[in-house]
């Protein structure tokens, strides 16, 4: 237990130097409402500080699973900030640009050391459907935007998502989003064990 708690201090100090370094700037994203006081951008920025209060808590009073948990977000945060700003390129799997279902196959692989199928409804099929209620850091996200392609992403925590965002490339986005929140369809959760 000592242990993990130094291991997530560490981790929380380095969340803490690339927490201040994210940076959600770009166009209004298709179905945003314009005359809406509070911006994707704003929620993301506020559910991450929000996210990161929970977790300072949860260092100085947690449970085990609830620092697991944070354990986890810090992984996920880490290889988010790996991908953070990559344009999105359909078809793409690299740092020159990827499509969403690359930039999930890559999280899962340095994250869970788990390999996921490259297309996204192959994706979702590997693992078990859960409500919105219901999920956890890892579960991988469903969109079905204006019925065109299949769109998936990693849910990191609070709303929060790891997301390759056509218009902005590969940032995190709110299921708080007028726009995300009307195409959201379902989450699968994988279950791969997590690499220590």
């Amino acid at each position: 237990m000592k242990k993990k708690k130094i291991i997530l201090g560490i981790m929380c100090f380095f969340l803490a130097l690339s927490c201040s370094s994210i940076n959600n700037k770009g166009k209004s994203g298709k179905g945003r409402n314009i005359g809406k006081i509070t911006s994707d951008e704003q929620i993301v920025g506020s559910r991450l500080k929000e996210l990161k209060r929970e977790q300072d808590r949860i260092f100085s009073s947690g449970t085990a699973d609830e620092i697991d948990r944070v354990i986890l977000e810090n992984q996920l945060l880490k290889s988010f900030n790996n991908w953070k700003g990559t344009k999105y390129v359909w078809g793409g799997d690299s740092s020159r640009g990827m499509d969403c279902s690359a930039l999930t196959r890559r999280v899962y692989r340095e994250v869970f050391g788990y390999e996921l199928p490259r297309v996204s409804t192959d994706q979702v099929k590997v693992g078990k459907k859960v409500s919105v209620n219901n999920l956890k850091p890892g579960d991988i996200l469903f969109f079905k935007p204006e019925n065109r392609v299949n769109h998936t992403a990693v849910y990191l925590g609070n709303s929060l998502f790891i997301n390759a965002s056509t218009s902005k490339g590969v940032v995190l986005s709110s299921l708080e989003s007028s726009y995300w929140g009307k195409y959201f369809k379902y989450a699968v959760r994988v279950d791969p064990i997590r690499k220590s």
